[in-house]
């Protein structure tokens, strides 16, 4: 002790070492501790985004796949009913289904009892895949009577198409597989077949299976039901539920997790002794009502940080012991402090803004040098790190907007032409965002002989109005299918979309309907451009519209519907706000006559033709000018 005492006192450099490290000591272990704990917050917050964005993206995955599945049998329906006649050519129909739909694992076109007295009364033609090949057979026998089956009777009660829960369909495919039937009506209302088509269920399992956050990950999909889909034991795959299970392991968590599933809802669920266990993450599959959920260990999750927590220590006490002799030296070798600060100017010229400086305990010029050299330092690196930081964000934020784009471009129709295989009406559309991400929207689709279309423009620019504008691209989908007339489903978007603003954020929008028969077209209008309508006989005039207010102002406000009749050769011009008001440098709107009397000059074009020149017109008009708002711009001619 005496000689620790006097190697204290006698030594300056020891003391001074000493003192040092009574200081960075207890910072580098706030400094550690603090570190951990933001770290293993970090990694929690990655681990939730992690694994919700891989869930997200396969169950995008299922519902692209089903969408697609839907689309292609509504598409081929047209083709039934115009073959009628030929009843032996269902089965060419449903090999072309198999072999323009690489999922579809089999395709039906089940007909009502005797409907075909030839064919008996069970007349099914029916097209499978067995690896490679596609065979086709009469589905109905005495064994398999298909009028008794759930993908037919339900359908066929509710009047609607219809995802059937997985099963084992044994006399059909025999294999499991879920199946999307669409009821096929003539032109008297009457039900004459089920449309179908077979997904295997071992396509879904693996795209489920393959959800791996982290290597332990393990996931797990049920039906409307409860029942599982998909299971890590496969035993218990369409033969056990999720509520079943809760019982004989006694768990309340899997009880509550498989009610939040049933019910359509997402988010996650913490499991185990104190909830430090494992993680649920759930969410929806639209299209079905079905339900993915996967789990991640804690221990994968927090397994890199745990890890460095000895080796960060290991790593900080030698650390520690490295400074306290650097210090020691640094301080004997005071007689030369301008070729240690020769040094240290070197190694800041070279990037290492944090090199060490000697250390001046005087008050000479020395000692100003070094607190210039110390303040230059600090200057460096806090320029440095401010640069790195901003750089960064940047980077990540035009990576995120980037990406942002791509997927609402994806939403709207872009494929052209948009319906090769018809005769009877042309369609062409074009939307050129602003920013990166835009409200503007339109979309299109044909069922029962009708085309639907809708053009609309979100108050404001940016992510806000994408948001706003992918929820109504959705609404319009889905409640399309549930009223007839244009003011009834105007009227329940603008419910659901006035619920709940509390943005204030609204949306123009017009819908028609037109019957591709007869040229008969309803429509409604909410708060949006005129559309622009163009007679074969050469007149060429501004739609009459009832103005309405715009979607998503006031809950329950009655929507006024219109008609009129589209004749042979007659087109339809529609737009948002960004075309008539696009400005030049001079701050001069492209304007309604100037687009009418544009249209009036080109008339004769194709829809594709003319919506190119009236964009390339506007960009004339605007002659460099930046573009101030999102431009949409759809033209459909009816033949």
């Amino acid at each position: 002790m005496n000689i620790f005492m006097k190697k204290i006192r006698g030594s300056f450099s020891f003391r001074l070492s000493l003192y040092i490290l009574c200081v960075s000591v207890p910072v580098f272990v706030l400094a550690f501790f603090s570190y951990f704990h933001s770290a293993r917050k970090s990694v929690k917050a990655e681990s939730i985004e992690r694994a919700q964005v891989a869930m997200d993206n396969t169950i995008l995955q299922i519902d692209q796949v089903l969408n697609s599945v839907e689309t292609a049998v509504q598409n081929f329906s047209w083709l039934v009913a115009d073959k009628l006649e030929q009843p032996d050519y269902m089965y060419v129909l449903t090999q072309q289904m198999l072999r323009s739909n690489p999922h579809v694992v089999g395709c039906a076109i089940a007909f009502e009892p005797s409907y075909y007295l030839e064919k008996g009364v069970m007349f099914s033609p029916y097209s499978y895949r067995d690896g490679n090949n596609i065979y086709s057979k009469q589905l109905g026998t005495k064994d398999y009577d298909y009028h008794y089956m759930d993908w037919y009777q339900i359908p066929k009660l509710l009047g609607k198409a219809y995802w059937s829960e997985p099963y084992y369909d044994d006399g059909g495919a025999d294999l499991i597989m879920t199946t999307y039937s669409y009821p096929l009506y003539d032109s008297a209302g009457k039900l004459y077949a089920i449309f179908t088509a077979d997904l295997s269920l071992e396509w879904f399992t693996d795209k489920v299976e393959a959800i791996k956050p982290y290597p332990n990950s393990f996931n797990m999909m049920i039906g409307r039901g409860g029942k599982f889909l998909v299971h890590w034991n496969k035993e218990c795959i369409l033969n056990e539920t999720v509520f079943a299970t809760s019982k004989l392991v006694n768990g309340e968590e899997l009880k509550e997790l498989g009610h939040q599933m049933v019910a359509g809802e997402r988010g996650m669920l913490p499991f185990g002794e104190s909830k430090t266990e494992l993680t649920m993450f759930y969410a929806p599959v639209k299209s079905t009502g079905w339900s993915v959920a996967v789990a991640c260990l804690h221990s994968d999750v927090f397994a890199g940080v745990d890890s460095l927590l000895n080796i960060i220590i290991i790593i900080g006490f030698l650390g520690l012991l490295l400074l306290a002799g650097f210090c020691y030296m640094t301080i004997r070798r005071q007689v030369a402090p301008l070729t240690r600060f020769a040094g240290s100017a070197k190694e800041i010229a070279q990037g290492n803004f944090t090199t060490s400086l000697p250390t001046i305990n005087t008050q000479d010029e020395m000692k100003q040098l070094h607190d210039s050299f110390e303040h230059m330092q600090q200057s460096l690196v806090a320029y440095i790190d401010e640069l790195k930081d901003t750089t960064a964000k940047k980077e990540r934020i035009e990576s995120e907007l980037r990406i942002a784009r791509e997927i609402q471009m994806g939403m709207v129709p872009k494929i052209f032409p948009a319906f090769p295989e018809r005769e009877d009406v042309d369609l062409y559309a074009k939307l050129i965002p602003a920013k990166e991400v835009g409200g503007d929207l339109y979309d299109f689709f044909i069922e029962d002989n009708k085309l639907y279309f809708i053009v609309g423009d979100v108050s404001g620019k940016g992510v806000p109005a994408s948001l706003v504008m992918a929820v109504t691209c959705r609404l319009f989908r889905t409640v399309a299918s549930h009223f007839q007339k244009p003011s009834e489903i105007v009227t329940s978007l603008n419910d659901t979309l006035a619920e709940n603003n509390e943005s204030n954020m609204f949306c123009t929008f017009f819908l028609g309907i037109l019957d591709l028969q007869t040229g008969y077209m309803q429509y409604c209008n909410a708060g949006h451009n005129a559309p622009v309508v163009m007679r074969a006989s050469g007149k060429t005039e501004f739609m009459e519209v009832v103005p309405n207010l715009p979607l998503g102002l006031f809950e329950g406000f009655p929507y006024d519907g219109q008609e009129c009749t589209l004749m042979k050769g007659d087109s339809l011009f529609l737009y948002t706000d960004g075309v008539t008001e696009a400005e030049n440098i001079e701050k001069r709107l492209y304007s309604d006559e100037h687009l009418l009397d544009f249209l009036v000059m080109h008339r004769h074009e194709h829809p594709s033709g003319l919506v190119e020149k009236v964009f390339q017109d506007i960009v004339c008009h605007a002659a460099g000018a930046e573009q101030s708002d999102d431009i949409t711009i759809m033209c459909l001619k009816y033949k």
